[in-house]
Formats: structure tokens, sequence, C-alpha cells
């Protein structure tokens, strides 16, 4: 899953976010949220505005068409935190999990789609085997 498909789940899970929001929810750097972000507005996925009277800051927020696409992409991620769910209580094996998935880790714990507790049997191992 690209940058463009974990900020389109992340809005459309969470709303409207500013980019250091979005930076922190995914544990992505945020110029490179802030440059994805950019290309997403030319693209028509995603509009800028301003939010609040005294203390104003830039926020983002899915537009029709990107309306469209991270409702795909929010699906897509549904799947893959459900197949990493079966993979980890079927007790596959910790380093294949976190290598295939731990780019989505992040998104899929800000989203709740897993939960932390899940986690800290394969967090153990995978720090055991280090």
């Amino acid at each position: 899953m690209n940058l463009t498909d974990k900020i389109l789940a992340l809005l459309y899970d969470r709303g409207e976010l500013t980019s250091n929001e979005i930076a922190d929810s995914l544990r992505e750097d945020e110029e490179d949220v802030e440059l994805t972000l950019k290309g997403m507005e030319k693209e028509g996925l995603v509009f800028e505005k301003e939010k609040g009277l005294i203390f104003k800051k830039k926020v983002y927020s899915l537009t029709p068409t990107g309306l469209e696409k991270a409702k795909k992409a929010k699906e897509e991620l549904e799947e893959k935190a459900n197949k990493l769910v079966t993979a980890i209580q079927q007790g596959e094996d910790p380093q294949v999990i976190v290598q295939e998935y731990a780019d989505l880790i992040p998104l899929m714990l800000a989203m709740s789609l897993i939960d932390m507790m899940l986690l800290q049997d394969l967090m153990f191992i995978d720090f055991m085997n280090f």
C-alpha cells in the first residue's frame, strides 16, 4: 500500500487532519506526507482549508473523488488487517509477519483495525530475535 492510499484510508476514517497529524499517525516523515498531499490535491483527491478562529491550522479533507478511492483503500486495509490477525492467531513465523505488515501496522493501530495486545506477543518474539 503506497503513501497516498494510507493517507486516503486515514482521512476516510478520521476526517479532517493536518499534515502533522497524518505523519504522526502513519509514522511517516512529515515532508514526505506534505509532498504526497500536494500531489493528491493536484489529482483532485484532497483539498486544503484553514480551520480555527484563533489558532488557525491547515487541514486536509477528501473530495468526492477522494472519498471513492479512500473507501477502496480502507476496504483493502481491512482485508490486510484480517489477514494479519489470522496469521498471528495461527502462529505464523513472526519475522515473516513483521516483514509483510510492518509499514501498515501503525495505520492499522491508528484506525483501530487491530489491537495492540494482539501485537504484544509478536513484538516480544521479534525483539528476542535481535
